[in-house]
């Protein structure tokens, strides 16, 4: 069973939920009215594959309509590549989410997971990985950029050769941008003409919306032509289309998120540096990976329940142990709680 999703127990609206990465900013009124406003809608069948939505997202990423995918938010998109493609071998660097894995296992793809080390803190080292893929040769490469869960960004610089490589064995990069829009980074996308790459994106967790799910991929028109000949129709709701335009219209809302996330990572730095019992990892956006230095995780969650507080145990992801737990962040009040109850339970 999946155990990311968020917090189901009992008493769940007295419940500060640190597990979910999502933008605490919530649903903007502008979204909210749009919704309303969109409400004759539901007697109607949604676009077959959310053509207006595409559009949008073309014109906003200066690309070609034919290079963009729209997806019931990124986990179906990450299920359809696997099927479509159905590669012999598939490399996944890990630690990192987990339905990577599924899918391609799924599809009876042999995978091999290239993993990461906490003693040079889940740091990609690319000619590492270079004279790794050698050995392999992989039909797949699959790259969370920045990465669920340590919240590592390779730039796109660094990973040219990797790339490069993918491209020179007629391989394909799967890579996942789902948390890019809370960091300063620079996107992969203006490579997709150049390099075999499907680049996809969740659009719930930074505009806060997973109840909507969606999410959307681009790629040159060959990968997208055959992603196309694999979906499911009617895979996209028209709330979630109908909402496409107006968050990303919302540049007011993206400057905020952005002052709230660095005022906010920058207070929770500081007060787990004091922490002597926990180590932590820097991290490009709006998670912390963390480590406990006595018992476990397990251990530190069922003490923070107690002050109704809820964190995100990683110990099934692959190259983790129950040592390791994240911490979404959240407002300056509930960071503040969060800070102060852990301080208490160690």
């Amino acid at each position: 069973m999946n155990k990311h999703g968020g917090y189901y127990g009992e008493n769940k609206e007295k419940v500060l939920d640190f597990s979910v990465n999502i933008n605490p900013l919530g649903v903007t009124e502008r979204v909210k009215e749009k919704l309303i406003e969109s409400i004759n809608i539901i007697n109607r069948y949604p676009e077959i594959d959310g053509e207006s939505a595409k559009k949008v997202l073309a014109d906003r990423l200066s690309i070609e309509h034919s290079e963009v995918i729209i997806g019931n938010g990124a986990t179906e998109l990450i299920y359809l590549f696997a099927r479509a493609f159905s590669p012999k071998k598939v490399v996944i660097i890990q630690p990192t989410f987990n339905e990577y894995f599924r899918a391609f296992r799924l599809t009876g793809s042999s995978i091999c997971n290239y993993e990461l080390t906490y003693s040079n803190d889940f740091k990609l080292e690319v000619n590492d990985l270079l004279d790794y893929l050698k050995e392999i040769n992989p039909n797949v490469l699959v790259i969370c950029n920045p990465n669920n869960p340590t919240g590592y960004f390779i730039r796109q610089k660094e990973l040219l050769p990797v790339v490069s490589y993918i491209r020179e064995i007629g391989s394909y990069l799967l890579l996942d941008e789902s948390f890019i829009d809370f960091t300063d980074e620079k996107s992969y996308i203006n490579l997709i003409k150049e390099f075999p790459i499907f680049i996809f994106r969740s659009m719930t967790k930074f505009y806060s919306v997973p109840g909507l799910r969606l999410g959307y991929g681009v790629a040159n028109s060959e990968i997208i032509k055959k992603l196309n000949e694999h979906k499911e129709p009617w895979t996209i709701n028209s709330f979630a289309l109908s909402i496409v335009s107006t968050i990303l219209d919302d540049e007011a809302f993206y400057r905020e998120s952005k002052k709230w996330l660095q005022d906010e990572k920058n207070y929770l730095y500081k007060e787990l540096k004091e922490i002597r019992d926990i180590d932590f990892f820097n991290s490009q956006t709006n998670f912390i990976l963390c480590k406990v230095k006595k018992g476990n995780a397990y251990e530190m969650r069922e003490k923070l329940m107690q002050y109704n507080i809820y964190i995100r145990v990683c110990d099934d992801f692959i190259g983790l142990d129950n040592t390791y737990f994240r911490i979404a962040i959240k407002s300056h009040k509930d960071n503040i709680k969060l800070i102060n109850a852990i301080k208490k339970v160690l």
